[in-house]
């Protein structure tokens, strides 16, 4: 018979279920757990990587930093706790185990499971953490993610972990805890007979995944608990999603919470009871959670100036440009195709002492998707130079694919008129900004929109063939092209800078006669570059890209300005 506590949890992930059917989510929510995102690839432990394209590549990237480099080939796995089955569908893309076995409590999970995930070795079992109906010694790798918080008997938990494990098999713990849980919580794990093998705090790659996730699912999920009209399942589901607004996250970003990943492994060490006074602080741990999730009654700290970098936070979300460069050393800001964001040039790293890239994230992208996206040239550019007017008085340069290249010209002419031209500009796959657009899309019919922007091409297929991604990024599709359809400049329109074009002569986008009237824009030194690849080479190119572009600003051209 359950007890409270395992019918209060069962009742939450039915309600959890019922929130992704009814929300059109129930077939692409495959991971329950909260992601991980770094731009510090030191800090990554994960021994494969995903692509950021990829669906619900956030999450997938938390379990694969949470088994790190713990051996799985030929391995029998267990994952407790595997909601809707996703961790296990992964390890086997990657590993060769022998056996997957996922365990939850819920029966929607494991119906889930069973239906979404085949596989000759992968099998899905109802059942209770803290009773598992498997042998002794019977499992290599135990995982466990985000689900100990809701189990009654934790004690009874980590004593099943130590005896289904053979020995000197491998626990991998993860979960949110209080700082005052976490010596109780190793002690008795400890005390069972387990061995800690390391320790690692990954609350703020958690926290970035949290906030990077799209607004539209947010406000989607909250608009689906609203009519489901449930009090209680709303009030119990906010500690799953742990949405930004929530009290578990501003718990996390204060550091009165911690999100850790743990392995521990299973020793020769006989195992000893867990007392009576220890069994009880651990079944306190939900209520010591809950309370450091109450905002502290503290006095607000005195406002102070925000500094041109905070101010232009969501502009630069991958970088920090210096407010004062190093001697000889070159800031590039990078502006993305239409539809793209700033990760499209996540990989763009040089190890070139002479300059730095800091690629600019538009409103309607990305993080950004909540706000509207530009529409008008001359607005945008607007915004864009008040972020930038802090770093024009060093060494900068501009660089743009496609669109972007079109919203660097426009931002190199405004500094040009200011007397602060960029050191390079930087065009990629982009026709003159006095070729006006050929083919008009963003006034079409959704279906016909969506076909236009896959006969294109950029757009992953992954993203095309996923109703509710297409849903979240066609607004910034529709919006980029309606910006790109609106502009164009006069043909004797030039800046004070040199510009150096990157184009392709197989791009089915833009000939390369429409490319190479670029040297008509400038009254520096005008190169010009074919590579292949299409419209999209700065991904297959990139190695050739970053090596022109060191040579470009490592040794900048010094002739006088004079139209060509």
């Amino acid at each position: 018979m359950l007890d409270a506590n395992h019918r209060r949890n069962r009742l939450a992930y039915q309600g959890l279920a019922t929130l992704l059917e009814h929300a059109g989510l129930a077939d692409h929510a495959h991971y329950l757990n909260w992601g991980y995102h770094s731009d510090c690839p030191d800090r990554d432990q994960a021994c494969h990587r995903i692509a950021d394209h990829e669906p619900n590549h956030s999450q997938a990237r938390l379990v694969l930093e949470i088994i790190g480099k713990t051996p799985l080939d030929g391995k029998r796995i267990m994952d407790i706790g595997c909601g809707r089955g996703g961790a296990l569908a992964l390890l086997q893309r990657f590993y060769a185990p022998t056996q997957l076995i996922g365990i939850d409590i819920s029966p929607s999970n494991i119906a889930y499971c069973r239906q979404q995930h085949q596989g000759r070795r992968l099998r899905f079992q109802l059942g209770d953490a803290c009773r598992l109906p498997h042998p002794d010694n019977s499992v290599d790798v135990v995982l466990n993610m985000e689900s100990s918080g809701a189990y009654s008997d934790l004690p009874a938990f980590f004593e099943q972990v130590q005896r289904i494990l053979a020995p000197q098999g491998y626990f991998c713990f993860s979960d949110v805890i209080d700082q005052n849980s976490l010596p109780l919580l190793q002690e008795a794990l400890s005390l069972c007979g387990l061995e800690l093998q390391q320790h690692r705090s990954v609350r703020q790659e958690v926290l970035a995944s949290r906030r990077r996730a799209s607004p539209h699912l947010w406000r989607r999920l909250q608009q689906v608990l609203a009519e489901l009209d449930n009090p209680s399942l709303h009030a119990e589901l906010q500690q799953y999603l742990a949405n930004p607004d929530s009290p578990l996250f501003a718990a996390l970003e204060e550091g009165r919470a911690d999100y850790i990943i743990q392995h521990w492994r299973k020793s020769t060490r006989r195992a000893q009871p867990i007392g009576p006074a220890l069994q009880e602080a651990l079944r306190q741990r939900g209520q010591r959670l809950e309370q450091v999730q109450q905002p502290r009654q503290t006095q607000p700290p005195t406002p102070r100036p925000a500094t041109p970098a905070e101010r232009g936070g969501s502009w630069l979300p991958l970088s920090h440009p210096a407010m004062q460069a190093r001697p000889g050393h070159c800031q590039l800001f990078a502006l993305p195709y239409a539809g793209g964001g700033a990760s499209i040039y996540r990989d763009w790293t040089s190890a070139s002492a002479h300059w730095s890239l800091h690629p600019l994230q538009l409103p309607g992208h990305e993080n950004r998707l909540a706000e509207a996206a530009h529409v008008n040239m001359d607005k945008l550019v607007q915004q864009l130079a008040a972020v930038l007017q802090p770093y024009v008085q060093q060494p900068w340069a501009l660089l743009g694919c496609s669109l972007g290249g079109k919203i660097a010209f426009e931002l190199a002419r405004h500094f040009s008129a200011q007397g602060t031209p960029p050191q390079h500009l930087i065009v990629l796959a982009c026709p003159a900004p006095s070729v006006p657009v050929r083919q008009a899309l963003s006034h079409l019919p959704p279906a016909q929109f969506a076909h236009a922007v896959a006969q294109l091409g950029g757009t992953p297929t992954d993203i095309l063939q996923h109703t509710d991604m297409m849903q979240t990024v066609m607004p910034a599709l529709r919006s980029d092209s309606q910006l790109a359809e609106h502009y164009c400049c006069a043909n004797d329109c030039s800046i004070d800078a040199p510009i150096t074009l990157f184009y392709a002569e197989d791009d089915h986008l833009v000939t390369p006669e429409q490319a190479l009237q670029w040297r008509n824009h400038t009254r520096g030194r005008f190169s010009a570059q074919a590579v292949a690849g299409g419209h999209f080479f700065l991904r297959q190119q990139r190695p050739q890209l970053l090596a022109c572009i060191d040579q470009l600003l490592s040794s900048p051209w010094t002739e006088e300005i004079a139209h060509a």
